[in-house]
């Protein structure tokens, strides 16, 4: 029985569907930029975004010296949206992979197969990794085009949006992992959806936080959005703290281990 084949067809519409609505959403977003760059509404924004805290705009993903007449300042803002639709996404597609057998009834059929739970949970993990990773080269290539559009001649794009979009993908798989525990938790009533976008807000919400209060500037470490923000990346150079990187890494390890663990434990309602 291939398993992954099937959870990768199974889950192949909706993969259409959120590429479809986000790279409409990079061609509006894109869209504007013309006028950002030739009408002086760069200049006037950046007169506003300089009345406010630093710690404000770091909250909201900028800084005191985002220009929005650059192109990639400008691709790398938008692209903080983008990355919020694409962790929701991933959150999704984790607490979903191993309840919806339970919710919809289909794992009495699994049980009458001659696979392990082992096999189950794997087959699960490599679809939904595979569908997010095809998310996000879609997601690239569309980026990569429109970049290529309005860019001038000679104006280098490439290497610092592979580094954000490297990034996005690093935190997305967080979320991937930490969803597909909770998947493991989760009774056959959860909604994964519901989940999914409780935990990214909360977390988002923790960096936000975290950005205002010196005091509880801790609470970062529980935002792996906050990680990886586009425009951090940029202004870095396309480099990423290595503290997160690690925290990153060892989340996703643990938060996979533990989903293995808990679902050889977990009693499956047939």
């Amino acid at each position: 029985m291939n398993m992954n084949g099937f959870e990768i067809r199974r889950l192949l519409k909706g993969l259409l569907t959120w590429s479809a609505v986000v790279t409409l959403l990079l061609v509006l977003f894109m869209a504007f930029f013309p006028s950002m760059a030739e009408s002086g509404l760069a200049d006037l924004t950046k007169d506003k975004l300089d009345a406010l805290p630093p710690a404000v705009l770091e909250a909201f993903g900028l800084t005191v010296t985002t220009d929005f007449s650059d192109l990639l300042q400008y691709y790398a803002y938008i692209a903080q949206y983008i990355l919020m639709a694409a962790a929701i996404y991933a959150l999704i597609l984790g607490t979903s992979a191993l309840i919806k057998e339970e919710s919809e009834g289909t794992i009495e059929f699994l049980y009458a197969r001659p696979v392990s739970r082992l096999e189950i949970a794997t087959g699960k993990l490599m679809s939904i990794v595979t569908i997010l990773w095809a998310f996000n080269l879609i997601t690239f290539a569309a980026s990569v085009l429109l970049l290529h559009a309005f860019r001038d001649p000679g104006y280098e794009y490439l290497p610092l949006t592979l580094a954000m979009f490297s990034g996005m993908l690093a935190a997305q798989m967080v979320f991937l992992a930490v969803g597909f525990a909770l998947s493991a938790i989760l009774p056959r009533s959860g909604n994964p959806v519901t989940v999914g976008l409780g935990l990214f807000f909360v977390t988002y919400l923790l960096g936000a936080i975290a950005a205002v209060n010196e005091k509880l500037r801790w609470l970062k470490y529980m935002s792996p959005f906050h990680y990886v923000q586009p425009t951090s990346v940029l202004a870095n150079e396309g480099t990423i703290e290595q503290v997160y990187l690690h925290i990153m890494l060892l989340t996703t390890i643990a938060a996979i281990i533990f989903a293995y663990w808990r679902y050889h434990r977990k009693d499956l309602l047939v």
